[in-house]
């Protein structure tokens, strides 16, 4: 299965590598707008924002539905992180980057994705998840393999992947000895908001830094 979709970069001179995958129903046109305004502080990343390869109405999603039984979703979840990661290892490949110089960024189901796929890939520098939620932690609890820096995002006035996942996902990552940083921000929806993508963009910063 290959993806493609729309991407990002004001500098020639590449150092790191940033997929943003979109929510369900959007696309990655979509998502791919934060990219100028995260590249004022991250000048030197490739910003890369692939299309889902399920069509769902106008636009796509990366699993069918978080309705359906724990193992199906699971089951979903992984397929669809085996298409992502094979996205990645050719983009990092064709900028000749490591793994230790990539960073995911999701929003909605986007980062529910991103967050999986960086507990269960080799390494990853950092993860920035707006208004996403940890899915089947039972069985995801067993597939942990890294333990990558995680921002997670959430606005508490989110009807759409309301607010007691951020609680959820601050439980999961605690117990499961993943370092993060939490922020609720007031006020806000189910949506990303220019203070929501300069936190993120100093948090990419802060973790890519020093490599």
């Amino acid at each position: 299965m290959i993806i493609n979709g729309p991407s990002f970069a004001v500098s020639n001179n590449i150092d790191n590598l940033i997929i943003l995958l979109h929510g369900r129903g959007a696309t990655g046109d979509n998502i791919i707008s934060i990219a100028p305004v995260m590249s004022k502080i991250l000048p030197k990343s490739q910003f890369i924002a692939p299309n889902a390869h399920i069509n769902y109405n106008m636009g796509y999603a990366w699993f069918s539905s978080s309705y359906l039984q724990e193992d199906i979703i699971f089951n979903e979840m992984k397929k669809s992180a085996e298409i992502v990661n094979n996205f990645i290892d050719e983009q990092l490949k064709k900028l000749k980057l490591s793994d230790n110089k990539l960073s995911l960024i999701g929003f909605s189901q986007g980062a529910m994705l991103a967050m999986h796929v960086a507990l269960c890939r080799k390494l990853c520098a950092s993860v920035v998840s707006y208004s996403g939620a940890i899915l089947c932690p039972n069985l995801l609890k067993h597939e942990i393999i890294a333990r990558p820096n995680m921002c997670i995002i959430h606005g508490n006035e989110d009807y759409v992947v309301p607010f007691i996942h951020f609680n959820n996902c601050m439980a999961f990552l605690t117990n499961n000895n993943v370092p993060a940083k939490y922020h609720e921000i007031k006020g806000l929806d189910h949506s990303i908001s220019t203070e929501c993508i300069i936190v993120g963009a100093e948090f990419i910063k802060s973790c890519i830094s020093h490599l």
